[in-house]
């Protein structure tokens, strides 16, 4: 489960954007979800309280939360058929396999910001960079990477 200061910080660096309806395909204990902001339409999905996200097929603006990793190629594209922008907590070696890159250019989705998180240490320590990827449609720039700062703020890179 992610740390609720963390998905705190992570909605908080993505606040300025997030707007109409947004939604937590895995909420878990709501870490992500709880933290949404008052002025979007929160949405939310946990297979096991019965609410599927694979079965999800309403419209939203914006798809945040940390997806269950071994089923992240599967909830990208399904997410990617949804909504706009997605903002996944993950590895960065899992979300930029070439498969997985491959999936975003042919849905007509982009990379645009890599937030560098520290994994928390209730989390296994494996060596890979958790990052809070935004994958946006239309986005063809560079990738914008920031680096989250303990307290929350980030610095660019």
């Amino acid at each position: 489960m992610t740390p609720p200061n963390l998905a705190k910080a992570i909605i908080e660096h993505f606040s300025h954007a997030l707007e109409g309806r947004v939604l937590d395909p895995s909420r878990g204990e709501g870490a992500f979800y709880n933290h949404y902001p008052d002025h979007v339409e929160s949405h939310w999905c946990e297979i096991s309280e019965g609410r599927d996200f694979l079965s999800w097929s309403d419209r939203v603006e914006w798809v945040v939360t940390n997806p269950p990793w071994s089923e992240l190629r599967t909830f990208t594209r399904h997410a990617m058929r949804v909504s706009e922008n997605i903002v996944w907590l993950a590895p960065l070696t899992n979300l930029t396999t070439k498969a997985r890159l491959r999936d975003l250019q042919e849905a007509g989705f982009g990379i645009a910001e890599l937030l560098f998180v520290d994994t928390p240490k209730s989390w296994p320590q494996s060596g890979f960079q958790i990052v809070a990827a935004h994958l946006k449609k239309g986005y063809t720039g560079h990738w914008k990477v920031v680096q989250l700062r303990g307290g929350g703020g980030a610095k660019a890179s």
